[in-house]
């Protein structure tokens, strides 16, 4: 009985199929966090064990809780975004998001007409377009997967080391006798806002900043390069 040859999937699917399984990957590893935080025998022995290595090195044995938070986001934002920098195809991220936003104006022009024959063509362009972005997407989360394992254990070391603060209460700017372990801004607890927004705002800056000196060089050694030829 012949078998029938295999056919190999395209690019495209290929493509598509890793971007799937490293979200995947993600999302259960978020969801192991999760599991791990909500079930004290498992969260406060592992946040113990790394209180021998953090308590003195970030935590300052509880005496500056939100300078811990800060710092702890700062160091984080740094080991996320400095590997993140070098994965990230910046001027192919850039090509990209203007076609998105010409394929978004094309769309609206084409619905608005009431052009089905533009906006069949256009339907049968996004397939390759959501490609695009997909494979930017999963070069820039490649170094965050050799990193999660010690963001997953730092954010759980956190979380113990909130609720074992031997003095809770804190001054701020809008209240100067706030629990800082109890206090919510908006969905989420006070202090993960706080580490968050250390996190986010110096891997925000430290990317502009090496972008900046990145694209100087590069456009530094574009010109040299012109003015040999010359």
């Amino acid at each position: 009985m012949q078998q029938r040859p295999q056919q190999n999937r395209p690019p495209q699917n290929q493509q598509m199929t890793k971007f799937m399984m490293i979200e995947f990957v993600f999302m259960f590893a978020g969801l192991i966090l999760i599991f791990v935080i909500s079930d004290p025998s498992i969260r406060n022995p592992i946040g113990n064990a790394l209180n021998v290595v953090f308590l003195p090195l970030l935590g300052f044995h509880h005496k500056s809780p939100v300078l811990t938070l800060m710092l702890t986001g700062i160091i984080l934002g740094l080991i996320s975004s400095i590997p993140r920098y070098f994965f990230t195809d910046w001027i192919k991220m850039g090509k990209t998001q203007l076609i998105s936003r010409a394929y978004s104006q094309a769309m609206r022009e084409a619905m608005k007409n009431g052009d089905r024959v533009k906006q069949q063509k256009l339907q049968k362009m996004s397939m390759q377009r959501q490609m695009d972005q997909a494979a930017l997407s999963m070069n820039t989360m490649k170094p965050l997967m050799v990193t999660e394992i010690f963001f997953f254990l730092i954010f759980i070391w956190l979380y113990v080391f909130m609720l074992s603060l031997h003095y809770q209460y804190v001054s701020m700017p809008w209240n100067l006798n706030l629990n800082i372990v109890t206090a919510r801004l908006y969905i989420m607890p006070l202090w993960m806002g706080l580490y968050t927004l250390g996190n986010l705002a110096v891997g925000y800056f430290v990317t502009m900043i090496m972008k900046y000196i990145d694209f100087t060089y590069k456009i530094r050694k574009i010109d040299d390069e012109e003015a040999k030829s010359i």
